[in-house]
């Protein structure tokens, strides 16, 4: 058992990801059909973690349903729904302030990335430190969109650096998202206002001399920020390179797959995770690194490959859907072309379109013939 109290920071908004989260909060999104949260509360399970506070705030209604998940799971959850954004700070002292935790460290985790922290590890480098704060790191080639830690070689952070350009440190080691607490730490965060911990906390620690460390250990991560990081990380999944699971019974043929699944054993290639109630049609394609999500139709003669469409959708004869994202109940029409593209809830791209590198909003109706290019 890790005896920590965990927090995930699951309000916000999402905006890169729009159309895909203009109605569901980021957290909820699918990774290889279970909601991106699911799996982070599932790692934690898996990792001895018991108490878990939820930070809420956009839509935090549409997360009931994980109630029901985590308590299947053990976990005790408690949800905390902000009265107005707070910031990655303000939220943890909003949740202290509602009486969310006592004198154990504290585990804080974004509710919008992929990963698989080595917690006991993480927790025994915070309290043989004696850290106020141990934040658990990750690589990146590109550094300038990250807070930048360089430390010293007992883990020891001696310089913070937020979003800095690649002149300014050798360092490729970045914030991941995902730090070890100590409970004192919250009197450093004011109540009721926005505060960060990127641009205030973290860079008064370092200030200050104060006992912040890091963690690296090669775990994996994935920002699920922006179209292609989202379709990367259902794709990990589904390839294994991360210890999360898809949706389903993993068949013998590598496919995993829900209940009342139909389909040609010709036409899929692994890997590939398939809802309840999918329908492949005879003749139809899907050349791996798919997933289709409940009740799901994909007609004859459709080609699909390194996409993820959501629950509901159609897609029709002869169409093409490639690295693309089809939200819930959408229908891409006969012969439409669909690539590196995002296609809105509740959306109908028209017969014969060709999509590529756009987004459609939710509700729209494309006619017929329509060339959409991102140039």
């Amino acid at each position: 058992m890790v005896d920590v109290q965990a927090v995930i920071l699951a309000g916000g908004k999402g905006t890169r990801l729009r159309p895909v989260t203009v109605e569901l909060p980021k957290p909820l999104i699918p990774v290889a059909n279970r909601p991106l949260i699911s799996h982070q509360l599932r790692h934690l399970a898996r990792s001895g973690v018991k108490d878990v506070a939820l930070a809420l705030g956009y839509n935090a209604e549409q997360f009931e349903p994980i109630l029901d998940e985590a308590a299947e799971l053990g976990l005790d959850l408690h949800v905390f729904t902000e009265p107005k954004p707070l910031g990655t700070g303000g939220a943890l002292r909003w949740c202290a302030d509602q009486g969310a935790f006592d004198d154990r460290p504290l585990l804080w985790l974004n509710g919008d990335v992929v990963a698989t922290p080595n917690l006991p590890s993480l927790l025994a480098m915070h309290s043989e430190q004696g850290a106020l704060v141990t934040t658990w790191l990750t690589s990146v080639r590109d550094v300038s969109e990250f807070g930048v830690l360089e430390l010293n070689e007992e883990g020891r952070v001696e310089r913070f650096l937020e979003k800095p350009s690649p002149d300014d440190t050798d360092s490729h080691l970045v914030n991941s998202g995902i730090l070890m607490l100590d409970p004192r730490v919250l009197e450093r965060i004011p109540s009721g206002r926005m505060f960060s911990f990127e641009q205030s906390l973290l860079p008064d620690l370092v200030e200050e001399g104060a006992p912040l460390y890091g963690l690296f250990d090669g775990g994996y991560w994935m920002d699920t920020g922006r179209p292609r990081q989202y379709l990367d990380a259902n794709r990990h999944v589904l390839e294994g390179r991360v210890d999360w699971s898809p949706k389903g019974a993993l068949s013998g043929d590598g496919i995993w797959e829900g209940d009342g699944v139909k389909r040609d054993v010709v036409g899929v290639i692994q890997p590939a995770a398939l809802g309840d109630g999918v329908v492949i049609e005879s003749g139809a394609q899907l050349f791996g690194r798919v997933v289709l999500g409940d009740n799901v139709v994909v007609r004859e003669h459709a080609k699909l490959e390194d996409c993820v469409v959501f629950a509901g959708a159609e897609i029709a004869g002869d169409a093409e859907v490639f690295n693309s994202i089809v939200c819930a109940d959408a229908r891409i029409a006969e012969h439409a072309t669909v690539e590196r593209s995002i296609v809105g809830a509740r959306t109908t791209v028209g017969k014969r379109n060709e999509l590529r590198g756009t987004r459609l909003w939710n509700d729209v109706q494309l006619p017929d013939g329509v060339v959409a290019v991102d140039m």
